[in-house]
């Protein structure tokens, strides 16, 4: 229950308490894009943009109009020398942008709503696009603020890939709830981004700063902010579906009547032009869930480049690409079903993928993706070799995907459903070894493949993988292998 009952004096209330549950920042601004309330005092925003421009695009541009095209990177770094203009969205005169103030409140502050507007920031001195923003009356094609489909929150990604949720006001403005990130960003995958964005590599240790400096709040808990904010402002429940289907909508990505699918299955069966039939795609990956490569080879012959669809109208090599990713794909979820741990059948489809998407001939697609599915179908030939209850296999599938982690007995047990007596000894009459000897055992063939790569000493193997100390290591490492650690790379030619 809200402590006003007027929208108005319960704003800064809502604001605040977003704040807290999610430590997010969150932001209230009036018709004209003015900012009346940002929560924390000190808001986190791209290097060199100010933060009233950041909310006037994001909050300006309706989903799916040309103004968000202009949002993704080519059309922002366009300007980013300017650092105060995004096409199509909102023009700010340069001194403005450059002086526009944030209303820096503090939580206690946010819980008045007098203390709000004795302080209100003067409203952005920017020409805004008719009817965008959060201003009304709106143009054509979007929702006026005053409709109640129009307060259905809106969960926008930037081309920085930047998350925000925006909600219009009925009586005008709205909050925005953001910059975060859906994951954490690491440095490698950072770096790689800011290249594509085309960021130049003097500024990339700012931005480097800056999302590391961004909360992370995953998808899902995305979506629940959003509907939690719906809730507090209407008083009405917002489920999920209808949050999306809404987001959907407004997203503006129609289907051209130029390019129906219709026109395209007419003219396909017109000339005999037919997809593969599903029976030959299931015996396809029949071959996988079994693990039989040969039979994996022989129904691959059995398709021809006709039964294939087209995936891309612009480029055949990206269309093939794409088909292989899509093989891919169904090849890992076979390969699961068939057995194969899940982390080592999405790690495969990672590699498979990645290496697919630097090819740039037609014939090296066809040949990766063709070892890619005989990949997949060894793998679980592999591991199906040694037959596994359900016990055995739930337990080996997590300390698998958690080796590098304490695992206690009892966390097996809570997560087979068997008390951790009954699975120790059930755990050694099918596998013939403790659980505690199958770790270490799984942990030495993991310090095997480590000792081989550069750059890796002993001492920092033997930490991550929990042995007390190199010397215990050395101990364990000789009992399940016959020789010392040393002795084994010298084996191979690898010195330290």
């Amino acid at each position: 229950m809200l402590p006003n009952g007027n929208l108005s004096a319960d704003l800064p209330y809502i604001c605040r308490l977003m704040y807290e549950a999610y430590r997010i920042p969150v932001f209230w601004l009036d018709e004209a894009g003015g900012i009346q309330l940002a929560l924390p005092a000190s808001p986190v925003f791209r290097p060199g943009t100010s933060a009233a421009a950041v909310l006037a695009e994001v909050a300006a541009a309706p989903t799916g109009s040309p103004a968000q095209a202009a949002t993704g990177p080519s059309a922002e770094l366009q300007h980013a020398a300017a650092e105060s203009t995004v096409e199509g969205v909102i023009h700010v005169a340069p001194e403005t942008a450059a002086g526009s103030a944030v209303k820096q409140s503090t939580p206690e502050e946010a819980t008045s709503a007098g203390s709000v507007h004795a302080n209100q920031a003067a409203p952005l001195e920017a020409s805004l696009d008719a009817g965008s923003g959060c201003a009304s009356p709106a143009p054509a094609g979007t929702i006026p603020p005053q409709s109640p489909a129009g307060r259905i929150p809106l969960v926008r990604v930037t081309g920085y890939a930047e998350n925000f949720i925006i909600l219009r006001l009925s009586g005008g403005g709205c909050l925005v709830i953001g910059p975060s990130l859906s994951s954490p960003l690491s440095a490698e995958h950072a770096v790689h981004w800011l290249g594509e964005l085309g960021i130049p590599p003097s500024r990339r240790e700012e931005w480097l700063h800056y999302y590391r400096e961004l909360p992370v709040l995953e998808r899902t808990r995305l979506y629940h902010a959003a509907m939690l904010l719906y809730s507090l402002v209407t008083g009405q429940a917002l489920p999920v579906s209808e949050l999306l289907l809404e987001n959907v909508r407004l997203s503006g990505t129609e289907r051209s009547t130029a390019a129906s699918p219709d026109l395209d299955l007419s003219y396909r069966r017109e000339h005999t032009w037919l997809h593969h039939e599903p029976a030959l795609e299931n015996e396809l990956f029949r071959h996988v869930r079994s693990g039989d490569s040969a039979g994996l080879l022989q129904t691959m012959a059995s398709f021809t480049g006709d039964n294939y669809g087209l995936l891309s109208k612009k480029s055949r090599l990206r269309s093939q690409k794409n088909l292989a990713i899509s093989s891919i794909t169904l090849a890992t979820r076979a390969a699961i079903a068939g057995g194969l741990f899940w982390e080592i059948a999405y790690t495969l489809s990672d590699f498979h993928i990645q290496h697919i998407e630097e090819l740039q001939d037609l014939q090296s697609v066809d040949i990766a993706q063709i070892a890619a599915l005989c990949d997949f179908a060894d793998h679980v030939r592999d591991s199906r070799q040694t037959q596994l209850s359900r016990m055995s296999a739930l337990c080996q599938n997590y300390i698998f995907n958690h080796l590098y982690e304490d695992i206690p007995l009892s966390k097996l047990a809570g997560i087979t459903g068997l008390s951790p007596s009954y699975l120790s000894s059930q755990f050694k009459q099918e596998n013939g070894i403790t659980v505690s000897d199958y770790i270490q055992r799984e942990r030495i063939e993991e310090a095997k493949r480590l000792l081989e790569l550069p750059g890796i000493r002993l001492s920092d193997i033997a930490t991550r993988l929990h042995f007390n100390d190199q010397s215990y290591f050395t101990k364990v490492f000789k009992k399940y292998t016959g020789r010392t650690p040393r002795q084994f790379l010298r084996e191979r030619g690898a010195f330290f």
